[in-house]
């Protein structure tokens, strides 16, 4: 399973892929910024398929261009679970 997040612009995503197919992609506004919003949708979109963050094999951000607290934002969250998952 493969968790993406990108984070680098005012609307931004996370999308959900198991086995080469999309479960599911959101898209987010995050105008006042995606930290207070980011983890709320992340652990909807795990509920709603029922995956648990141990499920994720592989984590990916998108490292830009874009605004640079947006993309400190989305490599601070993959980094953040990869490594609570000792991965």
């Amino acid at each position: 399973m493969i968790l993406a997040i990108d984070t680098t612009h005012e609307f931004g995503s996370i999308a959900l892929l198991a086995d080469g197919e999309l479960l599911e992609e959101t898209l987010l506004h995050g105008e006042n910024g995606f930290g207070q919003i980011l983890y709320g949708h992340l652990s909807g979109m795990l509920d709603r398929h029922a995956c648990r963050v141990q499920d994720i094999e592989c984590f990916a951000a998108a490292s830009g261009p874009g605004s640079f607290t947006g993309v400190r934002i989305g490599l601070a969250c993959v980094k953040g679970l990869a490594a609570a998952m000792g991965r």
